[in-house]
């Protein structure tokens, strides 16, 4: 695991986003197709994350910021469906993806994650508040509320229609995209969106190997939904961010 560096958060997105994150905190919840919903949480600096609404209950891929944009969410959702949240998925264990965990445990709801996020939220999880406190010291410092259900690799929830996907390191070592069959919608993570954005937790030797596996799984998917910044991309972000990768190596090598 690399460790923490000194620099300022940037926590992935630029100096726009953090603007409009820090003057209008809010969080939306728009439809995008059948089970489908997409969240857009704009409080310290943007995130999207997903909401699948099932046929008895409601997972939500990726528990937000903290407890109280958790709770603003299921307001959200409580205001489209009235059936519970059963299933909370922490996509990697930052607290973008993670902090939202107590609230969504106090409702109810099971937190659910690969065994990699499991042990890396408990080892990092006091790091990683505290790395987000650098640029943000108003985040609260954020007891740790690990998972309660965990799985060795991939993993499906809402009889399938939920596809939790491991595919190697990349923005973290653990970061899962997860698939929606029915919908042909692929959720990005922190892994894909339209920027490098924040690489210091990052594998540089081994992300774009992670997404050339993701080609090569040939899942159909007509939509990506990025992790940061604007959530609505076609399967080309795929190769979009291989080409940042690659300029970025480039770069690198000149300056060498």
């Amino acid at each position: 695991m690399k460790r923490l560096i000194s620099t300022p958060f940037v926590f992935l997105l630029g100096l726009n986003a953090l603007v409009s994150a820090a003057e209008n905190p809010r969080i939306v919840l728009t439809p995008l197709r059948g089970h489908l919903y997409v969240v857009e949480d704009y409080f310290y600096l943007k995130e999207n994350s997903m909401v699948y609404v099932g046929d008895s209950s409601v997972t939500v891929i990726g528990a937000t910021w903290t407890p109280e944009t958790a709770r603003l969410l299921a307001d959200e959702i409580g205001k489209i469906t009235p059936k519970p949240i059963t299933e909370v998925i922490d996509t990697n264990y930052h607290p973008d993806r993670a902090g939202g965990n107590a609230y969504f445990r106090n409702i109810g709801a099971k937190i659910v994650s690969t065994n990699m996020t499991n042990d890396l939220l408990k080892v990092h999880w006091t790091e990683m508040v505290r790395y987000v406190q650098k640029g943000f010291p108003s985040y609260p410092t954020l007891p740790l509320v690990a998972a309660d259900k965990t799985f060795a690799g991939n993993f499906e929830l809402q009889d399938g229609g939920v596809r939790a996907i491991y595919l190697g390191p990349s923005h973290t070592p653990d970061g899962i995209f997860v698939f929606f069959p029915k919908e042909k919608a692929l959720y990005g993570n922190c892994i894909l969106k339209e920027q490098l954005g924040n690489l210091d937790f990052a594998d540089l030797t081994e992300y774009a190997k992670t997404l050339q596996k993701l080609k090569q799984l040939n899942l159909g998917f007509t939509t990506i939904v990025a992790g940061h910044w604007s959530p609505l991309h076609g399967p080309e972000l795929i190769d979009q961010y291989l080409q940042l990768l690659s300029a970025k190596d480039r770069s690198k090598s000149g300056a060498n």
